[in-house]
C-alpha cells in the first residue's frame, strides 16, 4: 500500500486499561520512541473500569507475590504527589470453627514482609476485637480474624487517568481514544501496519493489552494466544442502613452458587459484592462484544442470602449492579511474552481479576520485553528486597507445550 497519509509509531499499545497505560507511560520512561495506545472504548472503559480497584494480595505463587510488590511500592510512590482514590479500609480475613488461630505467617509473608509499611503487615484480632471492631459480623463460630491496615482499594477510573497524563507529559505518548484496531496487516514474521478507524500506521513493535479482547487482537494478526474471556458479577448492598461502613476487603466461608464472593466497602456506606476465580471456570465464558452487563435476575438475591448468615444485615438491600469481563487463563497466571509467530508482536494479557494490584510489574516487565528481548527484572530498586522476577515461563507458548504454571499455596 501507498504511504500517503500513513503515521508512525514506533511502539504501538493495543488497550487503554491500566495494563496498556501504565505499559505505555514505563515505555515512555524507558525510552521507547514514539508510543500510541489505541482503545476502542474511553479509556478505562472496559475492565478496568469495572473492577473493584483493590490493592491486596495476590499470594498463588511468587511470580504473583513479586508483582503484587511492584504493584503496592507504586502506589504508595504515586500516592505522595496524587490523588486517586485510595482507601487504607484494609483486609480482613475473619477465622471461623473448626479453623485455627492464630494463624502462622505463610511463607510469603515470611519471605517478603517489611515491617509496618509493608504490605504484608497485618494485626491480629481477638475474637472479642474483632466484633467490637466491625459489629456486622456475627458472632457464631467466630475464633478471631487478620487485618491487613495497608491494603484498601482506589478508583481505577482516576488511576488510568493518571498514568495517561503522566505517560502523554513525556512527550513521547499519544493516546487515540475511541479508535479501534480493526485490521492488522504483516509483511513476513512481523506486523508492519494497524488499520485503525483513524487511518493507518505504520509500526515498529506492537504490545498487545486489550485484556479480554487480547485474543480477538492476536487473530486480526494471525495469531493465537490461550485467553478466555469470562463475565463476573458485581451486585451492591445498601450497608449504611445496618451501620455498616468503611468496610474492609473481606469474605465469608461459603460459596454463592458454588462461585467465590468477596465484599468491600464503598465511599457512601455502600457495599460491592463480586463474583472471583482464579483460573478460567466452566460456564462463564462470554464474547466480550456481546455480554449481558447487568446482574443475572436472582444473582443480588443470592448472594444476600449467603452474607445474612454471616452478617447482621437486616436493613441492607441487596441490589443489581454490573458485570464486567476479565482475561482468564488455564492456569490463573498471566501471558506476558512475544507471540510465538511474529518477532516483533508482544502480549500482556490474562491478569484473571488482578490488574490493578499487578499493573506496574506488567508494566515493568512490558518494557524490559518489548525494548530490550530481556525477561527479568531485578527487583531491589523498586522494594527493597533482594529479589528478581523470571517472567520468562509466563510465555504465551506454554500453554501448548502443557507446561502449565501451578498454584504454590
Amino acid at each position: 500500500m501507498g504511504d500517503v497519509g500513513m503515521q508512525s509509531a514506533d511502539v504501538a499499545v493495543i488497550g487503554g486499561g491500566i495494563i496498556g497505560m501504565s505499559c505505555a507511560y514505563e515505555l515512555a520512561r524507558q525510552g521507547a520512541g514514539r508510543v500510541v495506545v489505541f482503545d476502542k472504548q474511553p479509556i478505562g472503559g472496559g475492565t478496568s473500569g469495572g473492577s473493584a480497584g483493590v490493592i491486596c494480595l495476590h499470594d498463588m505463587g511468587a511470580i504473583y507475590a513479586q508483582l503484587t510488590l511492584v504493584g503496592y511500592a507504586r502506589v504508595q510512590e504515586l500516592r505522595r504527589s496524587y490523588d486517586f482514590g485510595f482507601q487504607p479500609w484494609g483486609t480482613l480475613h475473619v477465622f471461623y470453627e473448626p479453623g485455627r488461630f492464630p494463624p502462622a505467617p505463610s511463607p510469603y509473608e515470611r519471605r517478603f514482609a517489611s515491617g509496618e509499611g509493608s504490605i504484608y503487615h497485618r494485626v491480629l484480632l481477638s475474637r472479642e476485637e474483632l466484633l467490637a471492631r466491625y459489629p456486622w459480623i456475627k458472632p457464631e463460630r467466630v475464633l478471631g480474624g487478620a487485618l491487613y491496615p495497608n491494603q484498601g482499594y482506589l478508583d481505577p477510573y482516576r488511576l488510568v487517568q493518571l498514568y495517561e497524563r503522566l505517560a502523554t507529559e513525556t512527550g513521547r505518548v499519544e493516546v487515540q481514544r475511541t479508535s479501534p484496531v480493526l485490521q492488522i496487516r504483516t509483511e513476513g514474521d512481523r506486523i508492519a501496519t494497524l488499520i485503525t478507524r483513524r487511518g493507518a500506521w505504520r509500526v515498529g513493535k506492537v504490545l498487545n493489552a486489550a485484556g479480554p479482547w487480547g485474543a480477538k487482537v492476536a487473530a486480526l494478526a494471525g495469531s493465537q494466544v490461550a485467553l478466555t474471556p469470562q463475565r463476573i458479577q458485581v451486585c451492591v448492598a445498601t450497608g449504611f442502613e445496618d451501620g455498616i461502613v468503611d468496610a474492609p476487603l473481606t469474605g465469608v466461608p461459603e460459596s454463592v452458587e458454588g462461585e467465590g464472593v468477596w465484599c468491600r466497602g464503598e465511599l457512601g456506606g455502600m457495599l460491592l459484592f463480586g463474583q472471583h476465580h482464579d483460573v478460567t471456570k466452566a460456564g462463564f465464558t462470554v464474547d466480550p462484544d456481546h455480554v449481558n452487563r447487568i446482574n443475572d435476575e436472582r444473582h443480588p438475591e443470592s448472594v444476600a442470602r449467603v452474607y445474612r448468615k454471616y452478617w447482621h444485615m437486616p436493613k441492607s438491600v441487596f441490589l443489581n449492579g454490573w458485570c464486567c469481563v476479565y482475561g482468564t487463563t488455564e492456569d490463573g497466571f498471566p501471558i506476558i511474552g512475544r507471540d510465538e509467530r511474529l518477532e516483533n508482536f508482544y502480549h500482556a494479557l490474562g491478569l484473571n481479576g488482578h490488574g490493578i494490584t499487578c499493573h506496574a510489574g506488567v508494566a515493568l516487565a512490558g518494557g524490559e520485553l518489548v525494548l530490550r528481548g530481556g525477561t527479568s527484572i531485578d527487583l531491589e530498586p523498586l522494594t527493597g528486597l533482594r529479589e528478581t522476577l523470571d517472567f520468562s515461563v509466563l510465555d504465551p507458548g506454554r500453554f501448548a507445550r502443557g507446561e502449565l504454571l501451578k498454584f504454590e499455596l
